[in-house]
């Protein structure tokens, strides 16, 4: 049946089919920013007053402790993503509907505070291209991750590590899964870089402390230099679908905006499964490949959570963490993150 828009209005609509992006203001609520926030630096024991100079790491990835509903953290930008993937029917209601506290910051470098860089001849386009497809097999239709979702926990300046998005790259992306009716298992950013040279419209997330990205799925994107060496900090949730993308319905009115700008970018109206599939080859699933690397320093933020409780007088059960707890929070919690899945065939080191 037609896609019902309840939310996102004709020139929203319109500016994610042409751009593959949506900036949704003031999403967040600020009770989660706060809170969270003022864990961290107990968490990463960082002295937040001397500032990103005296803290380990330039880019740094942490795991979730905390997690809401999507629509609790950020209501609005729920509410577009319904409309953006066709309707509430359509989306997987545990897989990524929970939303936390798995900040990746970008502190910036004393690199950077004195060399420019162009948007073009990012490193991460040729080594780090975010299509954030590493924990399942890739077709043309896939829809494990069916939208990017970027959640600013601090002002993002001009300069100050957002990242980049490359609009018409969009294109390039569409026509190497095309082409792979096999499926492509990650990584596999050298078979969908070759294009992003010849690339010309460039943009660098900005925005205000609880503003909101959305990007489609296979907008390739990838993290700024921070010139600024004020700390970035995002989360980086996804969206997940019950079913692949429709590419080939009968009523054109059915379409996503996702299955649209899919179909906008390869100038097709229609396009059958048989096109860009081998039906031989299994769709899969996996573990998040590069879960692990979030969960390195877990022990320490741990141990750390706990002494900043006794110091206070309270103990172990009053910190709130998933990895604190047992039956079925944490259950849910490794459901709505993949850890129930067996691992891909790429796979790094489970964590």
């Amino acid at each position: 049946m037609p896609v019902d828009y309840k939310f996102l209005t004709p020139e929203q609509r319109e500016f994610f089919l042409e751009h593959g992006w949506l900036k949704i203001p003031n999403a967040i609520n600020k009770k989660y920013i706060d809170k969270w926030l003022n864990r961290l630096w107990i968490r990463k024991g960082w002295d937040k007053e001397k500032g990103p100079r005296s803290w380990e790491g330039e880019y740094v990835k942490v795991a979730r402790h905390e997690e809401v509903h999507f629509s609790v953290l950020a209501p609005d930008a729920y509410k577009a993503c319904v409309d953006l993937c066709g309707g509430i029917d359509r989306i997987d209601p545990i897989r990524n509907m929970r939303q936390g506290d798995h900040f990746i910051i970008n502190n910036g470098s004393d690199y950077w505070e004195t060399h420019d860089c162009d948007s073009k001849d990012v490193r991460g386009w040729r080594v780090l291209l975010h299509t954030d497809n590493d924990w399942y097999r890739q077709f043309l239709d896939s829809s494990n991750n069916a939208l990017v979702v970027i959640h600013l926990f601090t002002d993002v300046p001009p300069r100050g590590g957002g990242t980049f998005l490359c609009e018409d790259g969009i294109a390039g992306i569409e026509k190497v899964f095309y082409e792979h009716k096999e499926g492509l298992d990650s990584p596999f950013v050298d078979i969908t870089t070759g294009h992003i040279k010849d690339c010309k419209k460039f943009t660098q997330v900005t925005g205000k402390a609880g503003d909101t990205f959305i990007l489609h799925p296979h907008l390739p994107h990838t993290n700024g230099p921070n010139h600024l060496r004020t700390p970035r900090i995002i989360t980086n949730p996804h969206v997940t679908l019950n079913e692949p993308y429709n590419l080939d319905r009968a009523d054109p009115s059915d379409y996503s905006l996702v299955e649209s700008v899919i179909l906008k970018n390869l100038d097709r109206k229609s396009i059958p499964e048989a096109e860009y599939r081998d039906p031989s080859v299994p769709r899969k699933a996996y573990y998040p490949r590069n879960f692990s690397l979030r969960v390195t320093d877990l022990p320490d933020e741990l141990d750390r959570l706990i002494a900043a409780a006794k110091a206070e007088g309270k103990d172990k059960d009053s910190i709130e963490s998933l990895w604190l707890k047992e039956g079925e929070e944490l259950e849910l919690f490794q459901k709505n993150f993949g850890l129930d899945l067996p691992h891909g065939p790429n796979h790094t080191i489970r964590g």
